[in-house]
């Protein structure tokens, strides 16, 4: 891969947390890496979900391998 997709994936999740921190007005340092840990925790179940769905439908023969990774 590509040191792009880190750069973007670290953006991406930086920007959520810094969002959610923000929405919630959180103040201490605890807090902010808990809500880090779980959109990163959230990011990662996103991808790998994309990649057995991408999985199962190349089993089912319903896509081309190659699909989405």
């Amino acid at each position: 891969m590509s040191i792009r997709f880190y750069w973007i994936s670290f953006l991406i999740v930086m920007g959520l947390t810094v969002f959610i921190s923000w929405v919630k007005q959180t103040r201490t340092r605890k807090e902010f890496l808990m809500i880090l840990l779980k959109v990163t925790l959230g990011f990662i179940g996103t991808v790998f979900a994309l990649w057995g769905l991408s999985s199962l439908l190349v089993a089912l023969g319903i896509s081309k391998s190659g699909f989405i990774f």
